[in-house]
Protein backbone atom coordinates (compact mmCIF):
# COMPACT_ATOMS: atom_id res chain seq x y z
CA UNK A 1 0.00 0.00 0.00
CA UNK A 2 1.07 3.22 -1.18
CA UNK A 3 1.54 6.63 1.30
CA UNK A 4 -1.72 8.76 0.63
CA UNK A 5 0.61 11.49 -0.67
CA UNK A 6 2.55 8.87 -3.00
CA UNK A 7 -1.30 7.67 -4.15
CA UNK A 8 -2.03 8.72 -7.87
CA UNK A 9 -5.85 8.65 -6.07
CA UNK A 10 -6.57 4.97 -8.66
CA UNK A 11 -9.41 3.29 -6.85
CA UNK A 12 -6.67 0.41 -6.16
CA UNK A 13 -5.16 2.93 -4.04
CA UNK A 14 -7.72 3.73 -1.49
CA UNK A 15 -8.11 2.67 1.71
CA UNK A 16 -11.58 2.90 2.22
CA UNK A 17 -14.21 2.21 -0.84
CA UNK A 18 -16.85 4.13 0.14
CA UNK A 19 -20.69 4.25 -1.68
CA UNK A 20 -21.09 7.17 -4.25
CA UNK A 21 -22.88 10.33 -3.27
CA UNK A 22 -25.89 8.70 -5.53
CA UNK A 23 -26.11 5.51 -3.41
CA UNK A 24 -25.48 6.96 -0.08
CA UNK A 25 -29.04 9.43 -0.87
CA UNK A 26 -30.65 5.74 -2.25
CA UNK A 27 -29.59 4.27 1.33
CA UNK A 28 -31.05 7.36 3.54
CA UNK A 29 -34.21 7.76 1.27
CA UNK A 30 -34.92 3.96 2.14
CA UNK A 31 -33.85 4.57 5.63
CA UNK A 32 -36.50 7.41 5.85
CA UNK A 33 -39.05 5.78 3.95
CA UNK A 34 -39.52 2.70 6.05
CA UNK A 35 -39.04 5.19 9.52
CA UNK A 36 -42.23 6.49 7.63
CA UNK A 37 -41.00 10.08 7.23
CA UNK A 38 -42.39 12.23 4.37
CA UNK A 39 -39.37 14.36 4.80
CA UNK A 40 -36.44 14.93 2.64
CA UNK A 41 -33.63 13.96 4.47
CA UNK A 42 -30.40 15.45 2.53
CA UNK A 43 -27.04 13.44 3.71
CA UNK A 44 -25.64 17.00 5.45
CA UNK A 45 -28.70 16.43 7.44
CA UNK A 46 -28.03 13.02 7.94
CA UNK A 47 -24.90 13.88 9.34
CA UNK A 48 -25.78 16.20 11.37
CA UNK A 49 -27.76 13.74 13.13
CA UNK A 50 -25.11 11.39 13.71
CA UNK A 51 -23.04 13.69 15.04
CA UNK A 52 -25.33 15.40 17.47
CA UNK A 53 -26.79 11.83 18.61
CA UNK A 54 -23.17 10.55 19.68
CA UNK A 55 -22.66 13.55 21.43
CA UNK A 56 -26.30 13.63 23.06
CA UNK A 57 -25.02 9.87 23.86
CA UNK A 58 -21.73 11.01 25.69
CA UNK A 59 -19.16 11.11 23.04
CA UNK A 60 -16.61 14.41 23.75
CA UNK A 61 -16.03 17.07 20.97
CA UNK A 62 -12.92 15.81 19.91
CA UNK A 63 -14.30 12.04 19.51
CA UNK A 64 -17.27 13.83 17.11
CA UNK A 65 -15.54 16.58 15.07
CA UNK A 66 -12.66 13.41 14.42
CA UNK A 67 -16.03 11.38 13.15
CA UNK A 68 -16.65 14.30 10.98
CA UNK A 69 -14.03 14.83 9.64
CA UNK A 70 -13.90 18.27 10.95
CA UNK A 71 -10.30 19.94 11.76
CA UNK A 72 -10.63 21.44 14.74
CA UNK A 73 -13.37 21.22 17.10
CA UNK A 74 -14.16 24.75 16.01
CA UNK A 75 -16.72 23.18 13.33
CA UNK A 76 -18.21 21.01 16.38
CA UNK A 77 -19.21 23.41 18.55
CA UNK A 78 -22.66 24.45 16.81
CA UNK A 79 -23.83 20.80 17.44
CA UNK A 80 -23.14 21.31 21.28
CA UNK A 81 -26.42 24.13 21.75
CA UNK A 82 -28.42 21.28 20.50
CA UNK A 83 -27.15 19.10 23.25
CA UNK A 84 -27.78 21.82 25.80
CA UNK A 85 -31.40 23.00 24.53
CA UNK A 86 -32.58 18.72 25.04
CA UNK A 87 -31.04 18.78 28.79
CA UNK A 88 -32.81 21.92 29.61
CA UNK A 89 -36.28 20.12 28.28
CA UNK A 90 -35.32 17.37 30.07
CA UNK A 91 -34.92 19.40 33.13
CA UNK A 92 -38.06 21.40 32.02
CA UNK A 93 -39.90 17.99 31.85
CA UNK A 94 -39.57 17.20 35.56
CA UNK A 95 -42.68 17.68 37.86
CA UNK A 96 -42.96 20.69 40.17
CA UNK A 97 -42.76 19.57 43.85
CA UNK A 98 -44.45 21.01 46.49
CA UNK A 99 -42.21 23.27 48.34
Amino acid sequence: MKLLQESQGTPDDFIFHLPSHSYSLRIINEWTRRAGLRKHISFHCARHTFITSIMARGASIKTAASLAGHSSTRHTEKYIHIIDQQKQQAVESLPDLPL
